[in-house]
This record gives C-alpha cells, structure tokens and sequence, in this order.
C-alpha cells in the first residue's frame, strides 16, 4: 500500500514532466496540466501521437489528469506519456524518481539537508553573475476583427543587437516565444494579408502579450481578384458591414492640407474592397471603437 501511494506521487510527478514537454511546442499552454480543456487538450493529443506514437482519449484525461486517481493508469499509457517526457519507458523513469532522494530513510536526511543547502548556496552564488535568460511570448491578433491571427502563419524576424537576425513563425495559435538573455525584443511581424509592424518590447515578466495587426485590404483584395475568389470576398465585405457601424464618422486626410473628405459606410467599405493604387497606400491615423464596432475614423492616402 505504502509502495502504491509512492507510484501515484510519482505518476504525477510525471504529468508535471509533461506538461513541461507539451509546453516547449506550445508554450501558451497553462503550466497546470489539470487546467487544460478543449483546443489544448486536441494539440496535446496530437503532439503525443507524433512525438510518442500512441494517444489517449479526452475520457482518459478528464479521469487521470484532471482529477487525483486513486489507482495507477494501465502499464501502456503510463510508458506512452514516460516516452513523451524523455524516458525509456514507466520503470525507467520510476527507477529515477525513487533514487531521487524523496523517500530516504529518516537517518539520512539530515545529512541530505545539509548537501543540498551547501550546494544550492554555491550555485546561487555562481547564478548570480551569469545573465538570466527572459523567455518572451506573443500573440497576433486581428486589429480589426479582435481574434487571434491563426488561418495563416506570421512571419516573424528577430532584430536583437549583436546578434544575426532570426527567423520564426506563429503556432497553431497566433502566438511564437523567443528565449534570450537580452532584457528587450525587437522584432518584425510579416504576413501576406496583413500590414507588416516593428515591435520593440522590454522584457516584464508577463504571459502572452498581444501584438495587433492590421489587415491589408489591398494585398487580400488583390488576392481575391486575380484568383476570382468570389466567395471570400463576400465574406471580407459582410466582415466589413460587421466591423463599422452604420453612423460610422470616417474622414480622409487630404494632401497639402486641402481639408477632409468625408466617407458613408457603403462609400468606405467599397473603397477597401477594390484594390486601387489609393488603397495600397491608405494609412490609418486614428481609430474609435464602440460596442465592438468601428464609430470614428482617420485615414489618408499616402503620396
């Protein structure tokens, strides 16, 4: 019995562990494996089928990661998930976890105490002249839409000093992380469909931070029509009738100080949805949003 509760501390030490291996390719993830449902319950399942070769149900998980079971899972998913986290299998890192120093005899943790007191003393003191690396993590969203940018992957440039730039792209899930000893990010977000941006960003220590873009309408109009993709271009207009209210305040900027022209909803949803030279080179000054919708805006054409 005593051996028993041993083996169910140490099955979740092992969900732990993998949470830990899920997070690498998805590090949104919530760190508490007992916290994931719907969308990340799917990637992990499928991470696991790649990675491990087998799967479990979402049944499974609901049961054993999610609550505290009373008695071990079978012998073929306890080696499935002990592969997954780096192990050759459940004995292997069963083998581990008792050898670790958790269950020593009284006599000899004393003795332990003082080693790992000793040795954590001299590593903080090495630690603490070595520079700490900052993991980053970000997120596109559609400026417009307010939704995570996930039917296409952003193209994203690291431009950190000193260093040659690198290349990365969003998850499945709109997001990227970056892990570096710098105390700031800079970097480029590049998508066919949306504006490009220059993001710099010190470093704070918080979760996902959002980095909104806004959609191209020229470059994704241009695509509709060369394609006749007639369908989707229906959509972005309806998306469109959506997004601005229909009292909607909306002004052009005109050159050389010459005043504004104003727009109606219908006149400034049929400009973004032709891709004219103007479109191409309109540039958004100000924005006002209400209820979700699009109430007062600013553009001009740039020359």
């Amino acid at each position: 019995m005593k051996n028993r509760s041993k083996e169910i501390s140490a099955f979740r030490k092992l969900l732990e562990q993998v949470a830990i291996a899920f997070r690498v390719d998805y590090p949104s993830a919530d760190p508490d494996i007992s916290k994931w449902k719907g969308k990340v319950i799917q990637d992990f399942q499928e991470d696991l089928r790649q990675k491990a070769g087998g799967s479990i149900s979402e049944k499974w998980f609901y049961s054993h990661a999610k609550n505290r079971p009373a008695k071990l899972p079978r012998i073929d998913v306890l080696d499935l998930l002990s592969n997954y986290a780096g192990y050759q299998g459940w004995n292997a890192y069963l083998g581990q976890y008792m050898q670790s120093g958790v269950y020593r005899p009284k006599s000899d943790r004393k003795k332990l105490l003082w080693m790992v007191l000793t040795a954590a003393i001299l590593i903080a003191g090495v630690y603490a002249f070595i520079p700490r690396k900052n993991t980053y993590y970000f997120c596109f969203v559609d400026a417009d839409k307010k939704e995570a940018i996930t039917e296409i992957a952003i193209d994203v440039i690291i431009l950190n000093e000193e260093e040659s730039p690198r290349y990365l792209k969003s998850d499945s899930l709109g997001c990227f992380s970056w892990t570096s000893r710098e105390k700031y990010i800079r970097f480029i977000a590049q998508s066919p469909y949306h504006k490009n941006d220059t993001i710099y960003s010190s470093f704070s220590g918080d979760s996902d931070r959002e980095v909104r873009l806004r959609t191209d309408d020229y470059a994704l109009m241009l695509d509709y029509y060369s394609n006749r993709n007639v369908k989707d271009w229906k959509r972005r207009r309806a998306e469109l009738q959506r997004l601005i209210a229909d009292d909607a305040l909306i002004f052009e900027l005109l050159p050389f100080q010459l005043g504004v022209e104003i727009y109606n909803k219908e006149e400034f949803i049929q400009k973004l949805i032709t891709p004219t030279q103007s479109l191409q080179k309109l540039e958004v000054i100000e924005t006002a949003y209400k209820d979700g919708q699009l109430v007062k805006l600013k553009f001009r054409i740039k020359q």
